[in-house]
């Protein structure tokens, strides 16, 4: 009978350890996930590769900003760049669709279009990926009256 009370005393404290031990684990799991779309929110700075029928011009400290709109969704907002006649104002590209993990996340392809405050339309597709805390946002834009559309890349670090 005592060695009946000895295995039973040894097996309730065992359990009542394992029990402490899963109750005071560090898992993340327990932790809600940050939303895709609040994990990229921020303003970027950096510098625009533009490309029109393969002449090349870079855009030094263009900005570009991500602001969450739900969960899953962003706009991103394109600084203003280039030279008069041809600068192209801030444009705002809404309803951008964010998916992914902790570590890695991608804009989902979006077609946009719209009209400056001057009334030149535009129109374009926008996507994109962020990881290592590092936006690259791709994008064609066919600005004005140009007959071909200018084909960019942005990438820079979150701030």
């Amino acid at each position: 009978m005592k060695k009946i009370k000895t295995i039973f005393a040894s097996l309730v404290l065992g359990l009542g350890l394992t029990a402490s031990m899963t109750a005071c684990s560090d898992s993340k799991d327990d932790e809600p996930a940050t939303p895709a779309a609040k994990s990229i929110e921020a303003s970027y700075q950096g510098d625009m590769t533009c490309s029109v029928m393969g002449q090349e011009s870079v855009f030094e400290n263009m900005g570009v900003v991500v602001k969450a709109t739900d969960d899953a969704t962003v706009s991103v907002t394109l600084s203003s760049f280039g030279n008069p006649p041809m600068r192209v104002p801030e444009i705002s590209i809404t309803g951008v669709k964010v998916s992914g993990t902790d570590v890695t996340y991608t804009l989902a392809p979006t077609q946009f279009s719209g009209t400056t405050s001057d009334g030149k339309a535009y129109s374009g597709t926008l996507q994109g990926n962020f990881a290592a805390n590092t936006i690259t946002v791709k994008f064609n834009l066919q600005y004005g009256a140009m007959p071909m559309p200018m084909i960019c890349s942005f990438t820079a670090s979150k701030k």
